[in-house]
């Protein structure tokens, strides 16, 4: 009987760059040993100088993508990112209740690396109301975090206190990422997870990585985490093994001039040991 990989489809936006959106989650996917899949939600025209150009598809071309995906392939995760309007929020909300999607880890992206907006307060406010019940996993940074509870999101406590908040809104469960953690050398992600009145954390300790070759990581991240949870692990297994592939992905990146500005992390520093660092 033929072998069955993983089968993991993100929906998100393209970067022209290469290094984040759609492009960074199927180069996430193919380091995992996963079948990497797509519905393109905007044509961005971008590179390491900032976002020029956003042009959005319509409900109809998302919606058509991902039917034909799964009607085909099958899906096993879904990883979510740019969508760029409440219109676009609730095409993909229904999308994953009518092809009955699993396992969906919601990048709940509201800005590039650069700092272009991505997303609105009426677009997140539509994924608050959409897609955050319908998620198994969100990924908020402390950028995103702040937005979405309208207030500041800082510390370690904050963290937690804004992770449980965020429970109580309907997924299952958070990754609130510390990358923003100001005035320490140690970064904090953690998950969050309740089971009744009871809130469980779990708290993943990394070095922080000089470099400012950190573009696309929310993407690469967020795609790694559906890549576990495609393959089986628990979810916790997962977190895990994702935060360590971005690690290794930006420790070797920081190494590489690929861009006139911040470039990516690489994705593919597994694949091509003359690029490891010694």
């Amino acid at each position: 009987m033929p072998n069955r990989i993983p089968h993991i489809l993100t929906i998100a936006g393209s970067d022209s760059g290469g290094g984040a959106g759609i492009q960074a989650d199927l180069k996430t996917m193919t380091a995992f040993g996963c079948y990497g899949m797509s519905a393109i939600t905007a044509v961005t025209s971008q590179n390491s100088l900032g976002v020029h150009w956003v042009e959005y598809l319509s409900r109809q071309s998302v919606d058509t993508q991902i039917h034909a995906v799964a009607a085909d392939f099958g899906v096993g995760a879904v990883k979510i990112g740019m969508l760029g309007s409440a219109d676009m929020v609730q095409c993909v909300a229904q999308a994953i209740q009518k092809y009955e999607l699993c396992h969906v880890v919601l990048d709940p992206v509201l800005v590039a690396t650069s700092g272009a907006p991505l997303g609105d307060k009426v677009t997140a406010k539509a994924m608050l109301e959409y897609l955050f019940p319908l998620a198994d996993v969100i990924t908020p940074n402390l950028y995103e975090a702040s937005v979405f509870l309208d207030r500041e999101v800082k510390t370690i406590d904050q963290m937690k206190q804004a992770a449980q908040d965020f429970l109580r809104l309907g997924p299952k469960a958070v990754v609130l990422k510390g990358g923003h953690l100001e005035n320490t050398n140690e970064l904090i992600d953690i998950l969050v997870t309740s089971e009744g009145d009871a809130f469980h954390c779990v708290e993943f300790k990394h070095p922080k990585i000089d470099t400012k070759n950190s573009h696309g990581t929310g993407c690469t991240l967020s795609s790694a985490i559906a890549c576990g949870l495609g393959a089986g692990l628990s979810l916790e297994e997962s977190v895990d093994v994702a935060i360590d592939f971005v690690q290794q992905a930006l420790k070797h990146g920081s190494q590489l001039q690929i861009a006139r500005s911040a470039g990516p992390l690489w994705h593919a520093y597994e694949l091509y040991p003359q690029l490891l660092i010694k």
